[in-house]
């Protein structure tokens, strides 16, 4: 859209619209060309004014959809920002810039299928040596021969800094989608391939799911995504053995994978592999310093064990991050329960007649139920499972 038209839509729904930004500005809107990346990478002023006044930037697309002038798309969406950071190798602040830019696409905070495989696209290209600024322009000339492209639907390879080809499947064009080099049948598509076991999965059919995603995990076995949502499908069929491997194999893949970690903690906990099952929240949260669930589990599954000091510092780490949340009520009559443990008068025979609170009992819920009471909370796999590009 030209910023004039954009100005004008801006004034009869009552804007005011204007170049630059203020400290009176609402929001700062980025057209799809990603005008606030100069040619060398670096942001423009109005974008380092709207970072400093904390002023809400929205790309093109969220812009439109305000203005009932475009349908967002339905899809779920399962992951936090460090969550794609993470999957997709890229800098927090480069996916920032991705989603002002329109070329991911969150809701509330939340990111899906789509926008991990647009990531990751990018995260490629810009090892490859390609700017950013030279991405969204490429993207913006190919939309005017292929309107609906989109980082995550297209096959995009560098020919050097600031040219990028397009793989379609007699070849691949430059952006103008002029043909440049003859390319073999590609063969069989991991991405495909996965792309169906979610589908499969979403659908309830756990076998086909299972089988797909074997089969994605031998295509790409450095990608965690594949054998993340097979421990999570084995799982949910009361295959034990099997997910704890398929877990196992994802932490592996990407030793950072926080989910996976505690997933795994979980599913051993499940087990009363409760010596295991810490180790593998300490891994979560070496790879997530802020995971409030595992901070939970971890509090919990100490103070079973009667390592009071150690559950009560944890419970304090949990309620100084998590602490208005429902489970935060449980979290407090804990920490109570072995501060009263660690007390020294608590021996005393002066305090004999007092009952302690009850311990916690060692039942956990089903993965992601997180609830206040007498429970642990654990991760739940995102709905259709962790995705890949």
């Amino acid at each position: 859209m030209k910023r004039a038209d954009a100005f004008a839509l801006v004034r009869k729904h009552g804007g005011k619209p204007r170049e630059g930004v203020t400290k009176q500005t609402d929001v700062l809107v980025v057209g799809e060309l990603g005008w606030p990346l100069l040619d060398d990478g670096r942001p423009s002023n109005s974008l380092v004014q709207a970072k400093a006044y904390r002023v809400p930037i929205a790309s093109e697309r969220q812009f439109l959809e305000w203005l009932g002038r475009s349908v967002p798309q339905e899809e779920a969406r399962t992951y936090t920002a460090d969550q794609l950071a993470s999957l997709s190798k890229l800098p927090r602040d480069v996916v920032d810039q991705l989603a002002m830019f329109g070329l991911i696409e969150g809701r509330d905070g939340a990111f899906g299928f789509r926008d991990l495989a647009a990531a990751r696209q990018v995260a490629s290209l810009l090892a490859a040596g390609t700017a950013l600024s030279a991405i969204t322009r490429s993207l913006y000339e190919i939309r005017k021969w292929l309107p609906d492209a989109r980082l995550s639907n297209l096959r995009l390879f560098p020919e050097s800094s600031d040219r990028i080809l397009v793989e379609q499947v007699k070849g691949r064009t430059d952006k103008t989608g002029q043909f440049v080099l003859d390319v073999e049948k590609p063969e069989e598509d991991a991405d495909a391939v996965f792309a169906d076991a979610q589908s499969a999965e979403e659908s309830g059919d756990a076998a086909t799911a299972v089988k797909l995603y074997q089969r994605a995990m031998n295509m790409d076995p450095a990608d965690p995504a594949a054998p993340f949502n097979l421990g999570n499908v084995l799982r949910a069929m009361g295959r034990s053995l099997e997910a704890e491997t398929a877990y196992r194999s994802a932490v592996k893949a990407d030793p950072r994978f926080a989910q996976a970690w505690y997933n795994l903690a979980d599913l051993l906990d499940d087990q009363r592999r409760t010596k295991e099952a810490i180790a593998c929240l300490h891994r979560a949260l070496e790879a997530d310093g802020g995971y409030a669930d595992a901070m939970f589990n971890m509090a919990l599954l100490l103070q079973r064990m009667e390592r009071y000091a150690d559950a009560a510092e944890w419970w304090r780490r949990y309620l100084g991050i998590d602490g208005a949340s429902p489970s935060a009520a449980h979290a407090r009559r804990a920490l109570k329960y072995c501060e009263i443990q660690l007390a020294p008068s608590l021996s005393s025979p002066g305090n004999a007649g007092l009952p302690p609170s009850p311990p916690c009992p060692n039942s956990s819920p089903q993965a992601g139920e997180g609830r206040e009471g007498d429970r642990g909370r654990s991760a739940r796999a995102p709905r259709g499972g962790r995705e890949r590009a």
